[in-house]
């Protein structure tokens, strides 16, 4: 069975039950720094390491502070298909999107990358009924929660480049669990408006 869901725009307070929205518009808790000339905002994300205190049954993690250069996915007839969802279980993950040399095409009002993620089941498995998918921008990261079921990266019609954040301990369940689902076709119609077309 094919499951189908539309494309959301991405939001801070939409975004909360999964980690948070990296940006600097809509924040309320801005102040004025560097003698009056920048912004700054405080605590944008909660940053977890779950593994505290654990050792020596779980291994501490370290933080990993690395680049991940995402190609664009294939689309077809304006959707995405999701097959596959994974969780970080003992630490949150960031992903702030970064200009890179030879990535100058990016415009910053137009959304880049879709950000998929869904609720826990009953059986510790993603649950389908729950999977949402949205509409991010080069100026907006995300953080998501420690634990946190969510899609690979997907980048639409351009390369993105992302600085990530994330506490491993090289145990690869412990990094990262995958868990196949049946498929969800995203429509991306409402957000990506240049989308070649083709059927599924």
């Amino acid at each position: 069975m094919v499951h189908q869901i539309t494309i959301e725009p991405l939001a801070i307070d939409n975004f909360k039950p999964y980690g948070d929205v990296i940006q600097l518009e809509g924040n309320s808790n801005i102040i004025i720094a560097n003698q009056g000339t920048a912004k700054r905002v405080n605590y944008v994300a909660k940053l977890e390491n779950l593994r505290e205190g654990t050792a020596p049954a779980i291994p501490n993690g370290k933080p990993n502070m690395c680049i991940f250069s995402s190609s664009p996915r294939p689309t077809i007839g304006g959707r995405f298909e999701v097959k596959l969802l994974e969780r970080h279980p003992y630490s949150s993950q960031v992903f702030m999107p970064i200009m890179q040399a030879g990535n100058s095409s990016i415009n910053p009002d137009e959304p880049s990358y879709l950000v998929i993620v869904a609720e826990n089941g009953p059986d510790d498995k993603p649950l389908l009924n729950t999977v949402r998918a949205f509409a991010a921008s080069s100026t907006q990261g995300i953080n998501y929660k420690a634990n946190s079921w969510h899609s690979p990266m997907v980048c639409i019609g351009q390369r993105v480049d992302f600085l990530v954040l994330v506490w491993e301990n090289k145990v690869p369940l412990h990094d990262c669990e995958e868990a196949p689902i049946e498929s969800v076709l995203v429509d991306l119609t409402p957000s990506f408006k240049n989308l070649s077309g083709g059927k599924l």
